[in-house]
């Protein structure tokens, strides 16, 4: 096989790494952007000065929705599958953008010398060698030199096309040395990194507890309570512009006739089965479930409806349509075996005493409905008409088979103990009395082939649908949102606020850049156009908006006021600390007053936290700028009031220090680094020029 070839199974989509700080994403620069489509009509985006067609943005969706296919054995992906594909490749292009204009703006380039010193060099680019590994899994290099040499006809368009992307690659590696070329750790910093990872402290503390030594100050915050705490915390009520919608949802839900055409093609399918054509070469063809001919399943493991239609069928059988969870589907039992779990199924009439209910009128309904049953009266109509059990009447009281310490124990013993047919009860159990008919027991497993066909709906519904909402859209822009919903009789829902900088996400509806898009372009009132969403279609009206800036105290009372009212007793508890620590020790303080104790912590490193205490940063902080056997003055912690003492600190072993301190700085380098570009390619995104067709495209 020729690397070409292997390149090809292998490379779904190239992977670009972004230098040392491994940001990755789809390369989307492979395409020749503008130009299979020309023309502002067939713009789905322009990107800095690069513009994108639909043709092209959609390519690289399908390519990554193939690869997404192959990963879940060739199961159909649904629209939200598709809606999370086109917002990764929107992100992906926009990236790129921002990527590609940095490059041009610093005047970075690669020249061929370059390239060749990496694919010649002492380490050679990995997305070349890995096709050159011996058979002890070690890098062949000759193998590898002899491929440079003479590569072929066919293996040479594969290296051109990998040139293509090592440069690709370097540019990215140039940018990102000139991007944090200014970061640096420090001595300092990578001392510190070595103490949080290997050195052990040992404290003891006292906690003083607001809940306890403020617990009764709860009264309502005063004005000034709330403006000073706003004005301090001032910067985390920072918004950006936001806006709400409300809005109805079609739901897109099969119809009957839907559900019919797929009946149909099964007994067609089944039909073919039946005139000679392999069954397995139909599910391979036809199926959304591929065969595993490893794959064994017992009564439990099979949803209900399958169990108890398919399982009590010979070998050779095929069953269905069946209808389950997950769709309709044909059977074939392919073979059996005994199992090691015994299963049981049984059916019951609960009568309930969970909720409060008199247990004595409870324990006689059940003795009359066990009376009736052993009488002779049909146990599926007596649970559907006395059972105060969920979905009994849908069910008649009939339960899924169950293998031993499934059920509560009281239920499960009576069902073991019984007898196929036998009627019991009642069973007094955590939910109530049950009367319970014993039906099988079965080790039985099945190995079966599946053709399953999922119900969809089907073109002719979705336009049905999408009229109804085109239809209401119209007469709510005529007669009022809210009016014409009423009429229409549809529930009107809305959304909480949302940024344009939230990743096309409105809250309940999900990711739909294009009603992002109106939402910001739109006014108060305004009603949109049909919206394709993920579960159906949405009609929205822009029902708020808010200007960048600060949000206004007098909305965030009611939010603030626990914050405000524990700020106060954290006060209150500082003074009640300070005042009782003086000078004493921590066991004097702990003998100060009842319900203080001294705690002390087990041998702890900074990087696990402290135990019973967590990731306190105060208390970290104010335990390294102890000498050991001081103690702290009362201060703050998240939960409280702490006056800590520093009982043990590990010696600074400069041997493994100097050890570790390449590591430690590499790491600390790389962390701070990536920090770095992240923070960076989020300012350049809000500051790129994007031209977002989107909502033109996918409505």
């Amino acid at each position: 096989m020729g690397l070409m070839t292997k390149m090809r199974d292998n490379a779904h989509v190239f992977i670009i790494v972004f230098a040392v700080v491994f940001i990755a994403f789809w390369v989307v620069s492979d395409l020749d952007i503008g130009s299979l489509m020309q023309g502002s009509r067939n713009e789905i985006a322009k990107i800095g000065d690069k513009s994108i067609s639909y043709q092209e943005f959609q390519d690289v969706v399908e390519r990554i929705a193939e690869q997404r296919r192959q990963q879940n054995n060739g199961k159909e992906l649904t629209e939200n599958d598709y809606i999370q594909i086109r917002e990764q490749v929107w992100n992906d292009y926009v990236t790129q953008g921002v990527v590609e204009q940095a490059i041009e703006e610093f005047g970075i380039t690669v020249n061929d010398e370059e390239i060749a010193d990496w694919v010649w060099g002492p380490n050679p680019p990995q997305e070349l060698t890995q096709y050159f590994i011996d058979s002890t899994g070690q890098f062949n290099r000759d193998a590898y030199e002899q491929f440079l040499r003479e590569p072929g006809a066919e293996n040479l368009q594969a290296l051109i096309g990998l040139e293509q992307q090592l440069k690709s690659q370097l540019l990215r590696e140039k940018l990102t040395n000139i991007l944090t070329s200014a970061v640096m750790i420090s001595e300092e910093d990578t001392k510190a990194s070595f103490v949080e990872q290997n050195i052990d402290f040992t404290t003891s503390y006292v906690f003083f507890d607001p809940r306890v030594f403020a617990a009764k100050d709860t009264a309502a915050p005063t004005d000034d309570e709330y403006r000073e705490y706003y004005e301090k915390n001032k910067e985390r009520f920072k918004t950006e512009e936001m806006r709400k919608v409300k809005y109805v949802l079609f739901p897109d839900i099969p119809s009957k006739s839907d559900t019919t055409a797929i009946v149909n093609e099964l007994n067609t399918l089944r039909d073919m089965v039946n005139s000679g054509t392999d069954f397995l070469e139909v599910v391979k063809s036809s199926s959304e479930e591929p065969y595993d001919s490893s794959k064994w399943v017992n009564r439990e493991q099979a949803p209900q409806a399958v169990a108890n239609t398919v399982f009590d069928q010979p070998v050779g059988s095929i069953v269905g349509p069946v209808a389950h969870e997950t769709g309709l589907s044909l059977f074939k039992v392919i073979g059996e075996r005994s199992g090691s779990a015994t299963l049981y199924q049984a059916s019951h009439i609960l009568f309930r005493t969970d909720g409060g209910q008199d247990e004595a009128a409870q324990l006689a309904k059940a003795q009359q409905a066990l009376a009736r049953a052993r009488g002779g009266a049909d146990f599926e109509k007596l649970a559907s008409e006395l059972s105060e059990e969920p979905g009994a009447k849908e069910r008649g009281g009939m339960l899924p088979w169950f293998a031993k310490d499934r059920m509560v124990k009281e239920f499960e013993d009576a069902v073991i103990a019984g007898k196929n047919g036998d009627i019991v009860g009642p069973v007094k159990t955590q939910f109530g009395y049950h009367v319970i008919k014993v039906g099988g027991r079965s080790t039985r497993e099945l190995q079966l082939a599946e053709i399953r066909l999922s119900i969809r709906s089907s073109s002719g519904t979705k336009d049905e649908l999408f009229e109804r909402a085109r239809d209401f859209a119209y007469f709510a822009s005529e007669n009022g949102f809210e009016k014409e919903a009423q009429t229409s009789q549809l529930q009107v829902q809305e959304s909480s606020e949302f940024t344009k900088e939230s990743g096309s996400f409105i809250p309940g509806i999900g990711s739909n850049p294009a009603l992002v898009k109106f939402s910001f372009e739109n006014s108060v009132g305004d009603i949109s156009e049909v919206h394709r969403v993920a579960n159906g279609y949405v009609v929205a009206e822009l029902s708020g908006e808010r200007k960048a800036g600060y949000r206004e105290l007098d909305e965030l009372r009611e939010q603030l006021k626990p914050q405000v009212v524990f700020e106060r007793q954290m006060k209150k508890t500082l003074a009640a600390a300070r005042n009782i620590a003086g000078g004493k020790s921590l066991e004097q303080i702990a003998q100060s007053k009842p319900g203080l104790s001294v705690v002390q912590t087990p041998p702890f490193k900074i990087q696990a936290g402290v135990p019973n205490v967590g990731p306190d940063q105060a208390y970290i902080g104010t335990m390294l700028r102890l000498k050991q056997g001081e103690s702290s003055k009362p201060f703050r912690g998240l939960r409280g009031v702490y006056v800590m003492r520093l009982d043990g600190k590990g010696a600074f072993d400069e041997t493994a220090y100097k050890v570790k301190k390449s590591e430690l700085r590499q790491q600390s380098l790389s962390q701070r680094q990536n920090e770095f570009i992240q923070n960076w390619l989020e300012q350049r995104k809000k500051e790129i020029s994007i031209v977002d067709n989107r909502d033109v495209f996918f409505r």
